[in-house]
């Protein structure tokens, strides 16, 4: 399923595009990012590491759910190779993290005008899933941030909002 993703407000500095493969209990995603990279903070490399919060920076989401229900699962990760999964029982309930047998991959091409980011992680019971929602924020160097997604139903962003989850094909 392939996405271009909008920022909320005028700015189109950026055009973000993914392609997410549901296969065999494994989730691959794939970020392609171009255009004025030099206005955004990327936080630096790290070790590939769980951590909370990566909506403070520049991140990247995935969101999965079964439509016929509330609960739904979020997939935080960064170029710097941080990243979360998360179960939330209803509309922004307090997020659990789940356990993993496998550690995702995170891979990262980036030069001037482009950066490529591939997550990939194994889970179990994906045909479970039929709709989903991709967003991404971006911090300025202004430190404002910007928030990008598929579609955008109010002026606040909202990636939580099943308004805005599109349907697994």
């Amino acid at each position: 399923m392939k996405n271009r993703l909008i920022l909320n407000t005028a700015i189109q500095n950026l055009s973000i595009n993914s392609t997410l493969h549901l296969t065999n209990n494994k989730v691959q995603i794939r970020f392609v990012v171009k255009g004025e990279l030099n206005a955004y903070i990327f936080p630096p490399k790290s070790k590939l590491q769980r951590a909370n919060e990566l909506w403070k920076a520049t991140c990247f989401e995935l969101f999965l759910a079964d439509s016929q229900k509330e609960e739904y699962y979020e997939i935080n990760f960064s170029s710097s190779l941080v990243w979360n999964f998360y179960y939330l029982k209803n509309y922004r309930a307090e997020v659990q993290e789940l356990k993993l047998l496998n550690e995702p991959k995170i891979e990262v091409q980036q030069n001037e005008d482009e950066v490529q980011i591939d997550f990939e992680l194994e889970i179990e019971n994906l045909e479970k899933f039929d709709i989903y929602n991709v967003a991404s924020i971006f911090l300025t160097k202004d430190n404002e941030r910007t928030f990008w997604s598929v579609k955008h139903e109010k002026d606040v962003p909202d990636f939580h909002n099943r308004a805005t989850f599109l349907q697994i094909k």
